[in-house]
């Protein structure tokens, strides 16, 4: 159940990476590439896909914590990048937060996949995709609303992440005891 926050935060990461960077990139950064964009974009689940591949040899406990290690630093860098308007550090932090969602994923499904029984397992992973699901999109709604309120600058630095980096300081001091 520990694992339950990072996983959270990492759903809730990827959401907004997805989400706000399009319009970060355009209106903050003044870049008007369809290609770029997508290109940005993909960096994150692409990370992601290759931490779930490349980290199963590790225990799912350090994988969780790898996972929520990445998506910490992969927050902070990604503020930095839209602090200071710095396409590199987008990507950067794409890259790392991408890494901590994968490693979150991966290491979450394998703690509790063997906790749950064979006939019970449709059950767990609806509930599974039903917290991702509620992670991923809530907080890029809610963000989307916030944008015209607050204005893009403040909703990406301040309101969306400062929710998923308390998670995720709440589960690394339950990982580390």
């Amino acid at each position: 159940m520990a694992s339950i926050p990072v996983h959270m935060a990492a759903w809730m990461l990827a959401g907004l990476f997805m989400g706000l960077v399009p319009t970060i990139l355009r209106y903050l950064l003044g870049l008007h590439s369809g290609l770029l964009n997508g290109a940005t974009v993909f960096v994150q689940p692409a990370a992601a896909a290759v931490a779930g591949l490349s980290l199963g040899r590790l225990t799912p406990r350090r994988t969780i914590f790898v996972g929520g290690a990445g998506v910490l630093v992969g927050t902070a860098v990604n503020m930095a990048g839209v602090a200071t308007a710095a396409l590199p550090l987008l990507w950067l932090g794409g890259l790392i937060g991408g890494v901590g969602v994968g490693a979150s994923f991966s290491g979450a499904l394998r703690t509790i996949t063997p906790l749950a029984r064979p006939h019970q397992r449709a059950g767990l992973f609806a509930a599974v995709c039903l917290a991702v699901y509620l992670s991923f999109g809530v907080p890029a709604i809610m963000a989307g609303l916030l944008v015209a309120r607050l204005g893009l600058l403040h909703t990406a630095l301040i309101q969306p992440y400062r929710t998923g980096s308390l998670i995720q300081v709440r589960e690394t001091r339950a990982i580390c005891g």
